[in-house]
C-alpha cells in the first residue's frame, strides 16, 4: 500500500462512476488516495446508463472520452411517441456535445477504473468490504475493510462515501436528507440484439399515460429495451420480469412491430425501491457524492450525468481543502452549494413527474401544436 495502512490523504469507498471520476482528479492534483470497491472489474451493476453533455464533459475532464465516445452509437435524434403521436427533434444542443449515448456499465465502469488504477498516487484495492469507519473525537479519520488476507484499516484527512444508493458510509454518518421523496416508479431492462433503431440513430422515447418505454443502441452491438411504469405495477414486475416487460414494450405503437426479430441477450434487471434524496453531503471528516449523495428515479436518465458533475466539484472543493487555500467548512459548503444549485432542477422535475407523466408530456405535444 502506497500508505502502509494509514495516512492518506483521501479514502474513496466506491469506484463507480462518482468514485472513480473524483479518486482521478484528487490523484491527478499529486494527493494520495485510496479507493476501495466490493466488486472485482469488469463488473456490472443495476443501472441505467443514459448519458448526455455533462458525463461527456466529465469523462474529457479525466482522459476517457475518447475511449468512452468510440464504444457505442451517438444518438443524434430524439425520437419522441406520446400516445400514438411521433415525432422527431435533432439533438443540436450543447455545441460541445450534441448527441447522447447509452453505455454498459460493465463497459463504462471498466473504463473508468483502468484509469484510476493507472494515476500514480491511486492505490485502488478490489473485493474490500468495508465494515467500519474509523473515528477520533467525533471525527471520521478512516476505514476498516476485510479482504481476502484479513481485515485492514487505513486512515485519512477525508472519507467519501461514493457507494451508491446503499450508502455505508452515508448510513454509518447518519447523512440527512434534506429533500427526500418516496418510491413512485420501477425500471426494468434487458439487453437484446436485432433491433431496428429509428434513423438518426435516435434516442427512442414513448410514452403511453404514465408508463415510458426506452429503445438505445449501446456497446457490444446490443441495444437496451427499458420500461418504467407507476410502482403499483411493481409486483407483477417482481414475479415476471421477463413476461411484463415484453408486455409493457408491446404495448407501445412504435415499438411492437419491431419486437418479432428482436433477440433477448441478458436476464431481465430491475427495481421497485429507488427512492429520490438529496443529502447533506459533508460532516466532520466525510464527504459523499454521486448516489450515495443523492438519488432520483431513473426514468429521467440523469444518474450518471449528476453523478459525474458531482464527482468533479467534489475533487475541486477538496482540493482546495486539502492544499490549504480554504479551510473544510468553506469547501465544502461551496461543494453542497454548488452541488444542489445544479441539480435542484433536475431534481424537482424528476420527482414531481415521476409521479404522472402525463402533465409533461401533454405539455410536449401542446408546445408542438399536436394536441
Amino acid at each position: 500500500m502506497i500508505g502502509n495502512e494509514g495516512d492518506y490523504d483521501v479514502i474513496i469507498v466506491g469506484s463507480r462512476v462518482a468514485g472513480s471520476i473524483t479518486g482521478i482528479l484528487l490523484g491527478e492534483k499529486g494527493y494520495r488516495v485510496l479507493v476501495l470497491d466490493r466488486a472485482h472489474f469488469p463488473s456490472d451493476t443495476l443501472s441505467t446508463h443514459f448519458f448526455r453533455a455533462p458525463a461527456l464533459r466529465a469523462f474529457n475532464e479525466v482522459g476517457v472520452y475518447d475511449e468512452v465516445q468510440a464504444t457505442a452509437p451517438h444518438a443524434t435524434v430524439n425520437f419522441n411517441v406520446i400516445d400514438g403521436i411521433a415525432f422527431a427533434e435533432p439533438v443540436d444542443r450543447p455545441e460541445d456535445y450534441p448527441f447522447y449515448m447509452c453505455v454498459r456499465r460493465i463497459t463504462l465502469d471498466d473504463i473508468l477504473v483502468r484509469r484510476l488504477k493507472a494515476v500514480h498516487n491511486v492505490e485502488m484495492i478490489e473485493g474490500a468490504r468495508v465494515s467500519a469507519l474509523l473515528k477520533e473525537d467525533g471525527k471520521i479519520v478512516g476505514v476498516g475493510w476485510s479482504e481476502k488476507s484479513g481485515p485492514k484499516k487505513a486512515t485519512a484527512k477525508v472519507v467519501i462515501g461514493a457507494d451508491g444508493v446503499r450508502s455505508f458510509v452515508a448510513k454509518e454518518v447518519k447523512a440527512i436528507s434534506e429533500y427526500a421523496e418516496p418510491v413512485n416508479r420501477a425500471m426494468y431492462y434487458a439487453y437484446f440484439s436485432g433491433v431496428k433503431h429509428k434513423e438518426g440513430p435516435a434516442a427512442e422515447f414513448h410514452y403511453r399515460g404514465n408508463n415510458i418505454a426506452y429503445v438505445m443502441a449501446c456497446d457490444g452491438g446490443l441495444s437496451m429495451l427499458a420500461v418504467s411504469v407507476p410502482i403499483e405495477k411493481f409486483p407483477g414486475f417482481k414475479r415476471d420480469p421477463e413476461g411484463k416487460l415484453m408486455q409493457e414494450l408491446g404495448a407501445m405503437t412504435e415499438i411492437a412491430p419491431r419486437l418479432p426479430n428482436v433477440h433477448r441477450q441478458s436476464s431481465v434487471l430491475g427495481s421497485g425501491s429507488i427512492p429520490y434524496y438529496m443529502r447533506i453531503p459533508y460532516g466532520h471528516g466525510w464527504a459523499l457524492v454521486g448516489d450515495s449523495g443523492m438519488a432520483l428515479d431513473p426514468w429521467s436518465g440523469q444518474g450518471i450525468d449528476q453523478a459525474s458533475t458531482h464527482a468533479v466539484s467534489l475533487a475541486n472543493y477538496l482540493g482546495d481543502f486539502l492544499s490549504g487555500e480554504r479551510d473544510w467548512k468553506a469547501s465544502m459548503q461551496t461543494y453542497h452549494r454548488d452541488r444542489n444549485e445544479v441539480s435542484m432542477k433536475a431534481y424537482r422535475r424528476t420527482s414531481t413527474f415521476g409521479r404522472d407523466l402525463r402533465p409533461m408530456t401533454k405539455k410536449a405535444l401542446a408546445k408542438r401544436g399536436l394536441l
